[in-house]
């Protein structure tokens, strides 16, 4: 491209249309402000824009001078020539104090381009990535795989639940954590989940130097959301009865499953994905290792008599595999999940038994055991509760054992009184003629 110099001349409106009807292909045209030195008028063949050049001030490794840097204001349309020469007027003050506006443009440029690629669903690939070697933020060891599973899920459901994904991660501020915060409100322990996970993102973000702080630091407490407050219900024995009644409704996989939750103080996905090589039949015990458990400790669970029938019961129907699940779901082929449609059914079949939840059953065995005298450390021992969270001070610290003597006692307490609370269900609704055993399998 030809370039052509027309000198140095005061610019006004005129010479800026002087200067454009003069374009040419391949050729530029360079008009030189008087009253500004440095501005200049630039024509190409399709365009004009104001350009102020200048010199750094200071001097390169080898002593010189730096070459000159020119700097794009804009054009006539965008800037006037009095708002050129004052903006080349403020650049040149910039300079006169050791600044580089030409420096500072392309970092910030590049910077902007990095914010582009930093979005926070990128990050939260790397996030996954690096999550797993974290250290827990309390006690010792890693994050269970479980733990990690649902953190990401958290975060990448608050995160998207106000389509965040694409956002640079720097330009997420607080009025965005509020966003997330109100989406779940009318779900509170999701909302605190959603929280937690995001403010624990932003907290490796922070640490990584990606982001100069955790915005969800900066909401006020009184706009965070609120601990959700513990369940205090629970089923008596007798209750639970009346639910292990109920479950003769659905088929065989789902009641079987249904009263095992009720004959073991198991958490319901630990029975949803029970596994045959879990169970030993002939020393009626049920063993996880620590990555079936929810905090990630292994765990025995002694089985009672009501338990142990059903698993021998499916055991012989299924062909006494050695492995593979004990709850098979009938259509997919994998474990079940649709618990709140069966709690639905239950619901209806026993409408004596008002807003129960899974969890409630944990609770009822734990109260009904110590109302017959099991200590409260023993019974948190069967629940898999961590001694050090349940316990305080220095019996948190030292106490560990386990107690399998006394657990083996107090789980066949409650298989008794349960079974026994059963059977006078079964009495109570005119049932009590069916053959021994029948408590098991009732129709």
């Amino acid at each position: 491209m030809q370039v052509i110099t027309k000198g140095t001349v005061k610019i006004t409106k005129a010479v800026i249309s002087d200067t454009w009807r003069q374009r040419a292909e391949c050729t530029r045209l360079i008009v030189r402000d008087r009253e500004c030195r440095g501005l200049a008028l630039i024509v190409n063949p399709t365009a004009m824009s104001w350009v102020y050049s200048y010199k750094p001030r200071g001097h390169d490794d080898q002593g010189k001078r730096f070459s000159t840097r020119s700097v794009t204001i804009g054009n006539p349309e965008t800037h006037s020539v009095d708002e050129a020469r004052a903006e080349a007027s403020a650049i040149k003050g910039r300079v006169k104090v050791g600044g580089d506006p030409c420096a500072e443009r392309k970092a910030e440029i590049k910077s902007k381009a990095v914010a582009r690629g930093r979005t926070a669903s990128r990050l939260l690939e790397e996030y996954a990535v690096a999550l797993p070697k974290r250290p827990k933020l309390r006690g010792s060891g890693r994050l269970s795989d479980r733990h990690i599973a649902s953190e990401l899920a958290f975060a990448e459901a608050a995160i998207e639940s106000c389509g965040l994904g694409e956002r640079p991660i720097t330009e997420i501020d607080p009025s965005d954590i509020r966003a997330i915060v109100a989406a779940s409100s009318g779900h509170p322990s999701v909302s605190r989940h959603w929280f937690g996970a995001v403010s624990r993102f932003f907290d490796w973000l922070l640490d990584e130097g990606l982001v100069p702080v955790n915005p969800c630091s900066l909401l006020p407490k009184a706009r965070r959301p609120r601990a959700v407050q513990p369940r205090q219900t629970y089923q008596t024995p007798s209750q639970l009865a009346a639910l292990w009644r109920a479950a003769d409704i659905l088929d065989e996989t789902r009641r079987d499953l249904f009263r095992l939750l009720i004959a073991i103080p198991a958490r319901r996905e630990e029975v949803a994905k029970l596994d045959w090589s879990q169970i030993d039949l002939k020393q009626a015990v049920w063993t996880m290792s620590h990555k079936r458990t929810k905090n990630g400790d292994a765990h025995r669970i002694f089985l009672p008599d009501l338990a142990l029938a059903i698993l021998t019961h499916r055991h012989l129907e299924a062909g006494q595999p050695k492995s593979g699940l004990v709850f098979l779901g009938p259509r997919a082929g994998q474990p079940i999940k649709t618990f709140t449609k069966l709690k639905e059914k239950i619901s209806a079949a026993a409408p004596e038994v008002k807003g129960w939840t899974y969890h409630d059953f944990r609770r009822g065995f734990v109260t009904a055991l110590g109302e017959s005298g099991v200590s409260e450390t023993l019974a948190d021992a069967i629940l898999n509760h961590r001694q050090s969270a349940t316990r305080g001070g220095v019996l948190g610290v030292y106490q560990r054992a386990f107690r399998w003597p006394e657990q083996v006692d107090a789980m066949k307490r409650w298989g008794s009184l349960l079974e026994e609370k059963i059977r006078l269900n079964t009495h109570d609704e005119g049932k009590d003629g069916q053959e021994e055993g029948s408590v098991y399998y009732a129709a």
